[in-house]
């Protein structure tokens, strides 16, 4: 298994919209989530355990993620409300809630290399999705997971967060970036 990024072979899956998964999962589909999630247990980021990694982002347009929410997240995101293991979701998708409005938070991409920026995401979600033995979950997730989630199901409909930077988000490159947001932490 290998990244895909938006400057390397195979970039195209990125803006695809990836195909719906259905029950009971076939042996390729179960065989790609054994992959995936050794691969993720092995990857790292410029702040340590990865937070989510979407199936396109390894070349596979299957609507299938992993994430996860670490303790140590706490350290670097003021938002963190919930602890979450490393978690497959299948067919993942979310709803505003609305009234609780949206954040500028910083994020960066596994396939958008060396690159960071400020991105406004809804603070608070309703989400669905499976489990890989097809048992619907149905959450509302706050702060991080919030965002976390919005971020992945992105990856699933063709997004890179690079598409939702504005005019007054900062952006740039991860080192330079980091800089700025380990300063603004101790704040």
């Amino acid at each position: 298994m290998k990244l895909v990024t938006i400057e390397g072979p195979h970039h195209e899956v990125l803006r695809q919209r990836a195909a719906v998964m259905t029950f009971p999962l076939d042996d390729e589909s179960r065989d790609f989530i054994r992959r995936l999630r050794e691969f993720f247990a092995n990857l790292e980021s410029p702040l340590g355990k990865p937070a989510g990694l979407a199936a396109p982002q390894l070349g596979v347009s299957k609507s299938i993620v992993i994430i996860q929410v670490p303790p140590e997240a706490k350290t670097i995101r003021k938002d963190v409300y919930d602890i979450v293991p490393p978690t497959v979701l299948i067919n993942p998708s979310y709803t505003p809630i609305e009234s609780e409005g949206k954040t500028k938070d910083w994020e960066g991409c596994y396939s958008v290399s060396d690159t960071m920026g400020e991105v406004f995401r809804y603070t608070a979600i309703r989400y669905d999705a499976y489990t890989p033995e097809g048992k619907k979950i149905s959450r509302v997730a706050r702060g991080f997971l919030a965002r976390l989630i919005q971020h992945e199901v992105g990856h699933l409909n063709g997004e890179l967060f690079i598409d939702l930077l504005c005019p007054d988000c900062r952006s740039g490159p991860m080192d330079q970036m980091m800089e700025i947001r380990k300063r603004e932490m101790k704040t």
